[in-house]
């Protein structure tokens, strides 16, 4: 995976910056959301990915909105 993200393994850590050390764009996040929708099964709020900026925090707003959708 992080292959074909073209991300050194030793990035992704929880304190990634989504911006600065991934360099997620906002059509990124979009996906990012398309991704979430079709992987976890709810829509994500519009902009909610944008305004994320840790690999944790992405990883805690996936787990909290799963949880609250099942």
């Amino acid at each position: 995976m992080t292959e074909r993200l073209e991300y050194e393994a030793a990035a992704i850590t929880p304190d990634a910056e989504l911006k600065r050390d991934l360099g997620m764009t906002s059509l990124d996040a979009v996906e990012t959301s398309i991704f979430i929708k079709r992987t976890f099964g709810f829509q994500p709020e519009r902009g909610a990915v944008k305004g994320l900026v840790t690999l944790q925090d992405l990883y805690n707003y996936i787990g909290e909105n799963c949880i609250a959708n099942a």
